[in-house]
């Protein structure tokens, strides 16, 4: 006996109720539910859907979902973050390494040129946080709309918006301390070829993981999950 889409649908909402908040973590707990109650209705017919359910959830323990949850959701974060890894690879490969190089000397003589490197690289380190800081709070703003229309959270979403991109994200803020007094002396060579290595890193990084790996993790997840396409 297979279960319907009336009992499908009443899974979700019994994992639901047992605070499983992400919908793809859901889903994975859905389809180990419904498998055991089907196992079940072959040994044993006369059990009700509610009561096969319960004899399963029981097989959970006291806490229920809960150290399920725990380790599915670091299971499923990993998962994630080898995607994400994996499309950033695609994207740094020649030629775009020797651009990379190219960008960092571009600016470097730059500021050998204006002889105010600590103005300005303060000046393009504030651009690109204000940058990237509108385009995370566009994105949190869509997935909170599309989390109240559709009444459905993704893991995945999360382990994108928070992935730590590289050491090189929290690296930019050592530039602030460096140039804690500017104009007062000139940064040595070294100061300006490794500031000049932060910034084009920084930025490249939060271009790549907004502009490129975002887009197409979600492309990647609406294959796996037909119900967040529909819901894009």
């Amino acid at each position: 006996m297979k279960l319907n889409e009336q009992q499908i649908s009443q899974l979700y909402q019994f994992t639901r109720q047992h605070f499983v908040e992400w919908y793809d973590l859901q889903s994975e707990l859905v389809d180990h539910l419904a498998n055991s109650i089907e196992d079940r209705w072959e040994e044993n017919p006369k059990l009700s859907f509610e009561e096969a359910l319960q004899l399963e959830f029981k097989k959970f323990g006291i806490f229920g979902f809960m150290d399920v949850i725990d380790e599915r959701s670091r299971f499923l974060s990993k998962k994630y973050s080898r995607m994400i890894w994996k499309y950033y690879k695609e994207f740094f490969k020649l030629p775009k390494i020797i651009l990379t190089g190219s960008a960092i000397y571009l600016l470097y003589f730059l500021s050998e040129k204006l002889q105010e490197t600590q103005l300005l690289y303060l000046i393009i380190l504030v651009a690109i946080a204000i940058v990237f800081g509108i385009e995370n709070w566009k994105i949190h703003k869509a997935q909170k709309l599309k989390e109240k229309e559709t009444g459905k959270k993704w893991l995945f979403e999360q382990a994108v918006t928070v992935f730590d991109v590289y050491p090189f994200t929290f690296l930019p803020l050592q530039l602030i301390n460096l140039s804690a007094g500017v104009g007062e002396v000139t940064w040595s060579k070294g100061i300006a070829i490794l500031g000049a290595i932060i910034l084009v890193l920084f930025a490249l990084l939060q271009y790549v993981h907004w502009k490129i790996v975002y887009p197409k993790i979600t492309q990647e997840m609406g294959r796996i999950y037909p119900e967040y396409e529909i819901s894009r």
